[in-house]
């Protein structure tokens, strides 16, 4: 791996301004703390490297796994343990008070202004810009279009089924296509799987059930809460729209290639993008990986809104309301960030080094490398001829990949992460609970039951009241009509 990062050194080109003389840094040392390699902490060490060359600063990368990563950066934030963190987006209700607001410098940079509103948004507290974008996430949904287009498999489909087949459009259609080419072999002799999703517990699980339930549990028409309902705080992670999320994700199991009940973030990245499975719902990597050269599958693959449902939970009237086309919710997922320690005594040099992290030559390099995490986020990431003249994508990729991106810019319905008080406990319960409903240890309802009871606790601890403003600023945000490129 650390070979691989030395041979992609060689190839980033500098872009890096006057001010970053090595006189100015000569003898100073930067620590930072970020993910495991390779997704974020493999471009943190690259970028690191080019740095160390160009100013003459010492740069020290610290690696901690996902589930340690919430302790160690809010303990290094406190302690003045590091000058850069990365970490998740939806943390920043924690760590906010020991965080560096943006200085006028990134505030007036190019790349700043070229940023989503939305992103911009999400890395506030209040009105002050304390996080330092360098990811935008949301879900979509990632299949082999080569699967579809093949005359045999649909003769075989409408053979068993009497229908034609086509690209799913709902979970329960998922399952559906899913059990038709879960394994089987396909002309080149390989053994395809139905399905690969996060379900790892430690990982991003929690995620991906987010994502899962969304299109059942949060109603159109409906404006107070998702996770829980605003006026009495009552979590609602237990409701009907939830549990019924919670069963296709079950069933979904039955899908999954060898080992997929327990697949991290980087398994389904790999899984999907070496062909392993017909389908997934995350984050870009995944497709990004498929679309690279060495994967066999560049230009094979396309993308769609992450699958809806016909019937969404209405919890006024306490009943199921049905659709007759797919309701769908885009959910803008967790999102990488980076943020500089208020007791940095290297504040200045910290900003330097995300501004170079996040230079033009650097920035686009990194969306083309699938198991990098960084997402477009900026204005310029959504041209189609970027991905076509620079990727090298052909035209029918680049155009599904971009116009699914921009339907999910565009939808008037969307969900964000929790970014309240204590949000990493709550989704360690969420994740706990239907991981066990996973592993067939409870029913979805029991579990999610149980999930609901460890919430309550959660709040009480924190203060109802703390709690209801936080969850005020997200359900704002969702509640927003603006369009999310303006």
């Amino acid at each position: 791996m650390f070979k691989t990062i030395k041979v992609l050194i060689l190839i980033f080109a500098l872009n890096i301004s006057s001010s970053y003389a090595k006189e100015n840094y000569q003898g100073k040392t930067l620590h930072i703390l970020t993910h495991e390699i390779p997704v974020i902490g493999e471009p943190t060490v690259l970028h690191a490297k080019e740095f160390e060359k160009l100013t003459g600063v010492k740069v020290i990368v610290h690696h901690v796994s996902f589930d340690k990563l919430y302790q160690e950066a809010l303990r290094g934030l406190k302690k003045g343990k590091y000058d850069i963190v990365f970490y998740g987006s939806l943390w920043i209700a924690d760590f906010y008070k020991y965080i560096e607001p943006l200085p006028k410098k990134v505030l007036e940079s190019d790349t700043y202004k070229d940023i989503l509103p939305h992103y911009k948004n999400i890395a506030k507290w209040g009105d002050i810009a304390y996080n330092f974008t360098i990811d935008g996430d949301r879900h979509y949904f990632q299949y082999r279009s080569d699967l579809f287009e093949n005359s045999t498999y649909k003769k075989e489909y409408k053979h068993r089924y009497s229908e034609e087949l086509k690209v799913p459009k709902t979970w329960k259609e998922l399952n559906h296509i899913a059990k038709f080419f879960n394994k089987k072999t396909l002309n080149d002799g390989k053994t395809i799987y139905g399905i690969s999703e996060i379900t790892k517990k430690e990982d991003l699980l929690f995620s991906n059930f987010i994502k899962r339930a969304a299109s059942y549990a949060k109603h159109p028409e409906i404006k107070d809460g998702f996770y829980f309902d605003l006026k009495t705080m009552k979590p609602l992670i237990n409701t009907p729209g939830f549990v019924e999320a919670l069963k296709d994700f079950v069933d979904a199991g039955n899908y999954y290639p060898p080992k997929g009940n327990e697949f991290g973030i980087l398994d389904t990245i790999e899984s999907f993008g070496k062909g392993q499975s017909a389908f997934t719902d995350g984050w870009d990597d995944s497709f990004i990986k498929a679309m690279e050269k060495e994967s066999g599958l560049s230009n094979k693959v396309q993308t769609s809104m992450s699958l809806g449902s016909l019937k969404v939970w209405n919890r006024k009237t306490a009943k199921w309301d049905y659709f007759q086309k797919p309701h769908y919710v885009p959910y803008f997922a967790f999102g990488w960030t980076s943020a500089v320690s208020r007791e940095s005594k290297n504040k200045d040099l910290a900003f330097d080094y995300l501004l170079y992290f996040t230079n033009d030559k650097n920035h686009f390099k990194d969306l083309t490398i699938g198991h990098f995490g960084i997402n477009p986020y900026r204005k310029a990431d959504f041209n189609e001829e970027f991905w076509k003249n620079e990727a090298k994508w052909n035209h029918k990729a680049a155009k599904s990949y971009i116009e699914t991106l921009n339907q999910i810019n565009h939808h008037n319905n969307w969900l964000t992460d929790l970014r309240i008080y204590e949000s990493r406990k709550y989704m360690k319960a969420l994740a706990i609970g239907v991981h066990r409903a996973l592993t067939k240890r409870s029913t979805p309802k029991d579990a999610l039951d149980e999930v609901a009871k460890r919430w309550e606790r959660i709040t009480k601890k924190v203060g109802i009241e703390k709690q209801r403003e936080a969850y005020s600023h997200v359900v704002n945000l969702e509640n927003s009509q603006y369009n999310l490129e303006e």
